[in-house]
Protein backbone atom coordinates (compact mmCIF):
# COMPACT_ATOMS: atom_id res chain seq x y z
CA UNK A 1 0.00 0.00 0.00
CA UNK A 2 1.39 3.36 -0.93
CA UNK A 3 2.62 5.86 2.13
CA UNK A 4 0.20 7.58 3.39
CA UNK A 5 1.27 11.59 3.26
CA UNK A 6 -1.01 13.63 1.77
CA UNK A 7 -4.86 13.63 2.67
CA UNK A 8 -8.18 15.23 1.43
CA UNK A 9 -11.41 15.24 3.65
CA UNK A 10 -14.65 16.01 2.03
CA UNK A 11 -17.34 17.52 4.41
CA UNK A 12 -19.50 19.83 3.31
CA UNK A 13 -22.70 20.09 5.75
CA UNK A 14 -22.91 21.77 8.66
CA UNK A 15 -21.95 22.37 12.28
CA UNK A 16 -22.21 18.93 13.60
CA UNK A 17 -21.11 16.87 10.68
CA UNK A 18 -18.17 18.50 10.44
CA UNK A 19 -17.43 18.26 14.47
CA UNK A 20 -18.07 14.32 13.57
CA UNK A 21 -15.12 14.63 11.76
CA UNK A 22 -12.71 15.51 14.60
CA UNK A 23 -11.97 12.47 15.81
CA UNK A 24 -10.65 11.60 12.46
CA UNK A 25 -8.40 14.68 12.01
CA UNK A 26 -6.61 13.93 15.68
CA UNK A 27 -6.06 10.04 14.61
CA UNK A 28 -4.32 11.59 11.32
CA UNK A 29 -1.84 13.49 13.44
CA UNK A 30 -0.63 10.39 15.08
CA UNK A 31 0.62 8.51 11.63
CA UNK A 32 4.37 9.35 11.18
CA UNK A 33 4.29 9.70 7.63
CA UNK A 34 0.96 12.62 7.55
CA UNK A 35 2.64 15.30 6.27
CA UNK A 36 -0.58 17.29 4.86
CA UNK A 37 -4.51 16.84 5.98
CA UNK A 38 -6.81 19.44 3.71
CA UNK A 39 -10.43 19.86 4.53
CA UNK A 40 -12.40 21.13 1.58
CA UNK A 41 -15.83 22.50 3.41
CA UNK A 42 -19.24 24.46 2.63
CA UNK A 43 -18.46 28.27 3.61
CA UNK A 44 -20.20 28.37 6.39
CA UNK A 45 -18.69 25.79 8.78
CA UNK A 46 -15.11 26.76 8.48
CA UNK A 47 -15.00 28.67 11.83
CA UNK A 48 -15.73 25.20 13.75
CA UNK A 49 -11.91 23.89 12.20
CA UNK A 50 -10.20 27.22 11.96
CA UNK A 51 -8.32 26.85 15.39
CA UNK A 52 -7.76 23.46 14.81
CA UNK A 53 -4.64 22.29 15.51
CA UNK A 54 -4.67 18.85 13.18
CA UNK A 55 -5.87 20.70 10.08
CA UNK A 56 -3.40 22.33 7.57
CA UNK A 57 -5.59 23.83 5.06
CA UNK A 58 -9.32 24.51 4.85
CA UNK A 59 -10.21 25.02 1.10
CA UNK A 60 -14.49 26.17 1.04
CA UNK A 61 -17.11 26.19 -1.23
CA UNK A 62 -19.29 28.81 -0.95
CA UNK A 63 -22.12 27.44 -2.40
CA UNK A 64 -24.44 30.54 -2.32
CA UNK A 65 -21.96 32.63 -4.69
CA UNK A 66 -21.69 29.44 -6.84
CA UNK A 67 -25.74 29.82 -7.03
CA UNK A 68 -24.94 33.63 -7.78
CA UNK A 69 -22.36 33.67 -10.84
CA UNK A 70 -22.81 32.16 -14.23
CA UNK A 71 -21.53 28.67 -15.92
CA UNK A 72 -18.36 30.37 -17.46
CA UNK A 73 -17.56 32.22 -14.18
CA UNK A 74 -18.27 29.14 -12.04
CA UNK A 75 -16.51 26.80 -15.33
CA UNK A 76 -13.09 29.26 -14.65
CA UNK A 77 -13.36 28.79 -10.23
CA UNK A 78 -13.18 25.38 -10.88
CA UNK A 79 -10.44 24.93 -12.63
CA UNK A 80 -8.57 27.26 -10.67
CA UNK A 81 -9.50 25.14 -7.67
CA UNK A 82 -8.89 21.69 -9.29
CA UNK A 83 -5.02 22.92 -10.27
CA UNK A 84 -4.74 23.91 -6.91
CA UNK A 85 -5.85 20.33 -5.51
CA UNK A 86 -4.06 18.30 -7.82
CA UNK A 87 -0.75 20.24 -6.72
CA UNK A 88 -1.28 18.72 -3.69
CA UNK A 89 -0.80 15.32 -5.23
CA UNK A 90 -3.20 13.68 -2.31
CA UNK A 91 -2.53 9.78 -1.64
CA UNK A 92 -6.63 9.81 0.18
CA UNK A 93 -9.94 11.18 0.23
CA UNK A 94 -12.25 10.80 2.43
CA UNK A 95 -15.15 11.63 1.07
CA UNK A 96 -18.31 12.55 3.84
CA UNK A 97 -20.42 14.25 1.28
CA UNK A 98 -22.32 11.02 0.53
CA UNK A 99 -22.23 12.52 -3.07
CA UNK A 100 -20.40 11.21 -6.17
CA UNK A 101 -18.99 14.22 -7.56
CA UNK A 102 -16.18 14.69 -5.39
CA UNK A 103 -14.92 11.50 -5.70
CA UNK A 104 -15.12 11.75 -10.07
CA UNK A 105 -13.87 14.91 -9.74
CA UNK A 106 -10.41 13.61 -7.64
CA UNK A 107 -10.54 10.45 -9.69
CA UNK A 108 -9.76 11.98 -13.12
CA UNK A 109 -8.65 15.78 -12.40
CA UNK A 110 -6.76 15.24 -9.26
CA UNK A 111 -5.32 11.40 -9.48
CA UNK A 112 -6.12 10.50 -5.69
CA UNK A 113 -5.11 6.86 -5.63
CA UNK A 114 -7.09 5.89 -3.15
CA UNK A 115 -11.17 7.63 -2.46
CA UNK A 116 -13.40 6.76 0.32
CA UNK A 117 -17.08 7.07 0.51
CA UNK A 118 -20.43 5.35 1.40
CA UNK A 119 -21.99 3.10 -0.92
CA UNK A 120 -25.17 4.72 -0.56
CA UNK A 121 -27.70 4.36 -3.37
CA UNK A 122 -24.88 3.65 -5.77
CA UNK A 123 -23.31 7.36 -5.13
CA UNK A 124 -19.81 5.47 -4.30
CA UNK A 125 -19.22 4.28 -8.27
CA UNK A 126 -16.14 6.44 -8.14
CA UNK A 127 -15.06 5.67 -4.65
CA UNK A 128 -12.43 2.00 -4.41
CA UNK A 129 -13.02 2.16 -0.78
CA UNK A 130 -16.48 1.66 0.01
CA UNK A 131 -18.50 1.38 3.32
CA UNK A 132 -22.13 -0.42 3.01
CA UNK A 133 -24.92 1.99 3.96
CA UNK A 134 -28.08 0.65 2.89
CA UNK A 135 -30.22 1.93 5.26
CA UNK A 136 -28.28 5.52 6.28
CA UNK A 137 -27.13 5.62 9.08
CA UNK A 138 -28.83 3.95 12.37
CA UNK A 139 -28.18 2.39 15.50
CA UNK A 140 -25.12 3.55 15.77
CA UNK A 141 -23.61 7.28 15.94
CA UNK A 142 -22.93 9.14 12.59
CA UNK A 143 -19.54 9.68 14.70
CA UNK A 144 -19.06 6.26 14.79
CA UNK A 145 -19.43 5.53 10.63
CA UNK A 146 -17.53 8.45 9.99
CA UNK A 147 -14.40 6.83 12.26
CA UNK A 148 -15.35 3.33 10.32
CA UNK A 149 -14.87 4.76 6.85
CA UNK A 150 -11.25 6.32 8.07
CA UNK A 151 -10.26 2.81 9.31
CA UNK A 152 -11.17 0.53 6.47
CA UNK A 153 -8.75 3.58 4.60
CA UNK A 154 -6.43 2.39 6.83
CA UNK A 155 -6.28 5.63 9.36
CA UNK A 156 -6.97 3.60 12.78
CA UNK A 157 -9.17 5.68 15.02
CA UNK A 158 -8.97 4.98 18.81
CA UNK A 159 -9.76 8.03 21.00
CA UNK A 160 -13.41 9.11 19.62
CA UNK A 161 -14.91 11.89 21.06
CA UNK A 162 -15.43 15.75 19.30
CA UNK A 163 -12.95 18.67 19.48
CA UNK A 164 -13.84 22.57 19.10
CA UNK A 165 -10.49 24.93 20.13
CA UNK A 166 -11.43 28.20 21.38
CA UNK A 167 -8.69 31.40 21.34
CA UNK A 168 -8.40 33.93 24.46
CA UNK A 169 -9.68 36.70 21.77
CA UNK A 170 -13.32 34.97 21.78
CA UNK A 171 -13.64 34.17 25.57
CA UNK A 172 -15.54 37.72 26.16
CA UNK A 173 -17.84 38.50 22.93
CA UNK A 174 -17.93 42.23 21.76
CA UNK A 175 -20.61 43.28 22.83
CA UNK A 176 -22.61 46.64 21.36
CA UNK A 177 -22.27 48.58 24.32
CA UNK A 178 -25.51 50.42 23.31
CA UNK A 179 -27.63 46.95 23.79
CA UNK A 180 -29.01 47.38 27.05
CA UNK A 181 -30.00 43.76 27.13
CA UNK A 182 -26.64 43.05 27.21
CA UNK A 183 -25.55 40.37 30.27
CA UNK A 184 -22.83 40.64 32.37
CA UNK A 185 -20.63 37.50 31.27
CA UNK A 186 -19.25 37.34 34.26
CA UNK A 187 -22.25 36.10 36.44
CA UNK A 188 -23.45 32.64 36.55
CA UNK A 189 -25.83 32.07 32.64
CA UNK A 190 -27.25 29.33 30.60
CA UNK A 191 -27.80 29.43 26.89
CA UNK A 192 -30.77 28.03 24.64
CA UNK A 193 -31.02 27.06 21.12
CA UNK A 194 -35.14 27.53 20.31
CA UNK A 195 -34.28 27.09 16.75
CA UNK A 196 -32.20 24.54 14.71
CA UNK A 197 -33.31 22.46 11.63
CA UNK A 198 -31.96 25.57 9.16
CA UNK A 199 -31.22 22.49 7.15
CA UNK A 200 -34.59 21.51 6.83
CA UNK A 201 -36.06 24.58 4.96
CA UNK A 202 -39.09 25.24 5.49
CA UNK A 203 -39.57 22.23 7.73
CA UNK A 204 -37.29 23.49 10.14
CA UNK A 205 -40.22 23.52 12.86
CA UNK A 206 -40.22 19.78 12.85
CA UNK A 207 -37.13 19.70 14.94
CA UNK A 208 -37.69 22.53 16.85
CA UNK A 209 -39.20 22.13 20.78
CA UNK A 210 -42.55 24.76 21.06
CA UNK A 211 -40.98 28.25 22.77
CA UNK A 212 -43.29 28.26 25.26
CA UNK A 213 -42.58 25.28 26.41
CA UNK A 214 -38.65 26.39 26.78
CA UNK A 215 -39.58 29.22 28.83
CA UNK A 216 -41.73 27.42 31.14
CA UNK A 217 -38.71 24.86 32.04
CA UNK A 218 -36.27 27.56 31.85
CA UNK A 219 -37.75 29.14 34.91
CA UNK A 220 -38.56 26.01 36.35
CA UNK A 221 -34.83 25.78 36.52
CA UNK A 222 -33.68 28.29 37.85
CA UNK A 223 -33.66 27.13 41.40
CA UNK A 224 -32.01 24.38 40.81
CA UNK A 225 -28.57 25.59 38.84
CA UNK A 226 -29.12 29.33 40.31
CA UNK A 227 -28.28 30.94 37.35
CA UNK A 228 -28.97 34.85 36.97
CA UNK A 229 -29.39 35.51 33.10
CA UNK A 230 -29.94 33.48 29.96
CA UNK A 231 -28.32 33.64 26.48
CA UNK A 232 -30.51 33.01 23.52
CA UNK A 233 -28.71 31.35 20.67
CA UNK A 234 -29.37 31.58 16.73
CA UNK A 235 -28.84 32.57 13.74
CA UNK A 236 -30.05 36.14 12.34
CA UNK A 237 -33.48 34.01 10.33
CA UNK A 238 -33.93 33.25 14.36
CA UNK A 239 -34.12 36.47 15.55
CA UNK A 240 -37.82 36.47 15.93
CA UNK A 241 -38.28 33.29 17.64
CA UNK A 242 -35.38 33.98 19.86
CA UNK A 243 -37.62 37.07 20.64
CA UNK A 244 -40.39 35.87 21.51
CA UNK A 245 -38.88 33.42 23.73
CA UNK A 246 -36.88 36.64 25.42
CA UNK A 247 -40.77 37.75 25.84
CA UNK A 248 -42.05 34.77 28.19
CA UNK A 249 -38.64 34.39 30.33
CA UNK A 250 -39.18 35.72 33.92
CA UNK A 251 -35.29 36.14 34.43
CA UNK A 252 -32.99 38.49 33.05
CA UNK A 253 -31.72 37.28 28.88
CA UNK A 254 -29.81 38.56 26.06
CA UNK A 255 -31.11 37.86 22.72
CA UNK A 256 -28.14 37.53 20.52
CA UNK A 257 -29.76 35.57 17.21
CA UNK A 258 -27.95 36.80 14.28
CA UNK A 259 -25.63 39.05 16.49
CA UNK A 260 -22.39 36.49 17.51
CA UNK A 261 -20.45 34.34 15.14
CA UNK A 262 -19.36 30.78 15.65
CA UNK A 263 -16.19 31.44 17.71
CA UNK A 264 -18.09 34.40 19.87
CA UNK A 265 -21.13 31.73 20.24
CA UNK A 266 -18.62 28.85 21.69
CA UNK A 267 -17.29 31.33 23.46
CA UNK A 268 -20.72 32.11 25.00
CA UNK A 269 -21.35 27.76 25.17
CA UNK A 270 -18.08 27.38 27.10
CA UNK A 271 -18.80 30.09 30.30
CA UNK A 272 -22.08 28.47 30.83
CA UNK A 273 -23.58 26.30 33.48
CA UNK A 274 -26.01 24.80 31.16
CA UNK A 275 -26.65 23.87 27.57
CA UNK A 276 -30.70 23.72 26.63
CA UNK A 277 -31.28 23.29 22.78
CA UNK A 278 -33.23 21.57 19.78
CA UNK A 279 -31.53 18.69 18.05
CA UNK A 280 -28.71 20.25 15.86
CA UNK A 281 -25.40 21.77 15.68
CA UNK A 282 -24.93 23.66 18.66
CA UNK A 283 -25.69 20.42 20.31
CA UNK A 284 -22.31 18.88 19.40
CA UNK A 285 -20.51 22.38 19.62
CA UNK A 286 -21.42 22.15 23.56
CA UNK A 287 -20.58 18.40 23.87
CA UNK A 288 -17.32 19.08 22.40
CA UNK A 289 -17.04 22.28 24.36
CA UNK A 290 -17.61 19.46 27.83
CA UNK A 291 -20.05 21.78 28.90
CA UNK A 292 -23.39 20.30 30.93
CA UNK A 293 -26.39 20.16 28.27
CA UNK A 294 -29.69 19.22 27.59
CA UNK A 295 -30.85 18.40 24.50
CA UNK A 296 -34.47 17.86 22.79
CA UNK A 297 -34.98 15.27 19.59
CA UNK A 298 -38.22 14.71 17.91
CA UNK A 299 -38.07 13.07 15.03
CA UNK A 300 -34.48 12.15 14.84
CA UNK A 301 -33.07 9.05 16.64
CA UNK A 302 -30.62 10.28 19.53
CA UNK A 303 -29.13 7.36 19.18
CA UNK A 304 -27.49 8.27 15.84
CA UNK A 305 -27.36 12.03 16.18
CA UNK A 306 -27.33 12.99 19.82
CA UNK A 307 -24.71 14.03 22.20
CA UNK A 308 -21.41 12.02 21.54
CA UNK A 309 -20.19 10.01 22.93
CA UNK A 310 -22.41 9.79 25.88
CA UNK A 311 -21.47 11.79 29.21
CA UNK A 312 -23.75 11.64 32.55
CA UNK A 313 -23.10 15.18 31.85
CA UNK A 314 -25.10 15.49 28.23
CA UNK A 315 -29.11 14.36 28.17
CA UNK A 316 -30.61 13.60 25.30
CA UNK A 317 -34.93 14.42 26.12
CA UNK A 318 -37.53 12.56 23.69
CA UNK A 319 -41.08 11.34 23.99
CA UNK A 320 -41.29 7.31 24.75
CA UNK A 321 -43.27 4.80 23.51
CA UNK A 322 -44.11 6.68 20.90
CA UNK A 323 -44.60 4.24 17.79
CA UNK A 324 -43.99 6.65 14.83
CA UNK A 325 -40.96 8.16 16.60
CA UNK A 326 -37.89 8.09 14.99
CA UNK A 327 -39.56 8.80 11.73
CA UNK A 328 -36.39 10.41 10.40
CA UNK A 329 -34.98 7.30 7.93
CA UNK A 330 -32.40 6.99 5.27
CA UNK A 331 -32.26 10.82 5.16
CA UNK A 332 -35.76 11.67 5.40
CA UNK A 333 -38.77 12.40 7.67
CA UNK A 334 -42.75 12.64 7.39
CA UNK A 335 -43.02 16.28 5.97
CA UNK A 336 -46.75 15.54 6.44
CA UNK A 337 -47.13 14.96 9.71
CA UNK A 338 -49.74 17.34 11.09
CA UNK A 339 -49.49 16.81 14.69
CA UNK A 340 -45.87 16.54 15.55
CA UNK A 341 -46.78 14.96 18.28
CA UNK A 342 -43.10 13.66 19.18
CA UNK A 343 -42.63 17.40 20.15
CA UNK A 344 -45.93 18.76 20.90
CA UNK A 345 -46.94 16.43 23.61
CA UNK A 346 -43.10 16.51 24.95
CA UNK A 347 -44.56 18.52 27.81
CA UNK A 348 -41.95 21.12 30.18
CA UNK A 349 -43.31 18.66 32.84
CA UNK A 350 -42.34 14.78 31.00
CA UNK A 351 -38.66 17.19 30.20
CA UNK A 352 -38.75 17.83 33.61
CA UNK A 353 -39.23 14.15 35.27
CA UNK A 354 -37.13 13.04 32.63
CA UNK A 355 -34.34 15.43 33.58
CA UNK A 356 -34.79 14.68 37.50
CA UNK A 357 -34.10 11.06 37.34
CA UNK A 358 -30.88 11.94 35.72
CA UNK A 359 -27.41 11.72 38.07
CA UNK A 360 -26.67 15.15 36.34
CA UNK A 361 -29.47 16.92 37.31
CA UNK A 362 -29.64 15.80 41.00
CA UNK A 363 -25.66 16.54 41.14
CA UNK A 364 -26.15 19.96 39.67
CA UNK A 365 -26.33 21.91 42.88
CA UNK A 366 -22.91 20.91 44.19
CA UNK A 367 -21.26 20.55 40.69
CA UNK A 368 -21.50 23.85 39.45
Amino acid sequence: MRTLRRVLIVQPYGIGDLLFVTPVLRALRTIPTVEKVDLLLGSRTEEIVRRNPHVDEIISIDKDLFHQRNFLQNLKEMTVLGRKLRSKKYDLLLDYSLRGEYAFFSQFFLNIPRRAGFAYKRRAFFHNIRLPLQEGYRDRHVTDYVCDLAELAGVRVDTRFLEFYTDECDLVPRINPEDQNAIDFSKRYIVVSPGGGESWGKDAHFKRWPVRYFAELINRLKDRFDFESVVILGSVREYDLAETLSSQLKVANWNSAGKLNISQVAAVIEKAVLFLGNDGGLVHLAQALKVPLVALYGPVDPAVYGPYPTTKHAIAIYKHDLHCRPCYQKFRYRSDCLGRECLQDLTPQEVFSQLQGHDFYKASQHVY
